[in-house]
């Protein structure tokens, strides 16, 4: 009986290689583990996927990949510290699930090729930040392209690399600088209002967050009065 068990497994193993797995179906899961980090039913297991990368050098070593359409359990963290990947390579690879500091990844990859170069990147999918400060319903956008929108700013860090965020619905937190496209804003850059915020979720230090990627991707709300002013209503001024 037991020899059977072994080869099921080896068979089972071999199909998920030879067929692949969506991203969603390495990363949906309802069990939440022994720490309610709700690891990925594939931990410890090689697997297949394919995606399109939408966001690189996060903290020096890993990579975003997503489905074509952003949404519950769609983006998955890959870290390849040798792959040259670049964001819209639609991408196939092969490598071994783990979870790290309670991130579902995959790592020792064994393959990796790319389809097709300047693929369009799906559309952020659009978030409250309440969805982002819950952690059950926080836990299916792990590793998503996502964005929020007309969002104030309600604390900062002293570093000014951490600060909260809220639409009304909750707050939850927005790290700035984890990817070498975007670095951490000075105070003076940091403004109240923004009129939306896009980047990718993370888990880390027990709590969940939208890391922008590049600089571009928070934007800044105009004021009003700049807003409704005029060249000519300017140029008045000073006449």
């Amino acid at each position: 009986m037991k020899k059977r068990l072994t080869l099921l497994t080896l068979f089972a193993s071999l199909f998920i290689m030879a067929w692949g797995l969506s991203i969603s179906e390495i990363q949906y899961t309802t069990f939440p583990g022994s720490d309610n980090t709700y690891p990925s039913r594939y931990a410890g297991k090689a697997v297949s996927t394919e995606g399109i990368v939408v966001a690189t050098a996060y903290k020096s070593s890993g990579f975003f990949i997503s489905e074509s359409v952003c949404g519950p359990y769609s983006g998955l963290l890959v870290y390849s510290p040798q792959s040259q990947v670049q964001i819209g390579d639609r991408i196939r690879i092969s490598g071994t699930v783990r979870e790290t500091f309670g991130m579902t990844t995959l790592q020792d990859i064994t393959a990796l090729s790319i389809v097709e170069r300047d693929h369009p990147l799906p559309h952020p999918v659009n978030l409250t930040t309440a969805q982002l400060t819950r952690a059950v319903e926080a836990e299916a956008y792990e590793g998503v392209y996502a964005r929020v929108l007309s969002v104030s700013s309600a604390s900062r860090s002293r570093s000014n690399s951490r600060f909260m965020i809220n639409d009304g619905t909750g707050m939850c937190a927005v790290l700035l600088g984890s990817f070498a496209h975007s670095a951490p804003a000075s105070s003076k850059n940091i403004a109240t209002q923004f009129s939306s915020i896009t980047g990718i979720v993370a888990f880390s230090f027990g709590e969940f967050s939208l890391n922008p990627i590049t600089n571009s991707d928070i934007v800044v709300n105009q004021p009003l009065s700049v807003k409704s002013r005029s060249w000519g209503r300017i140029k008045s001024i000073y006449k």
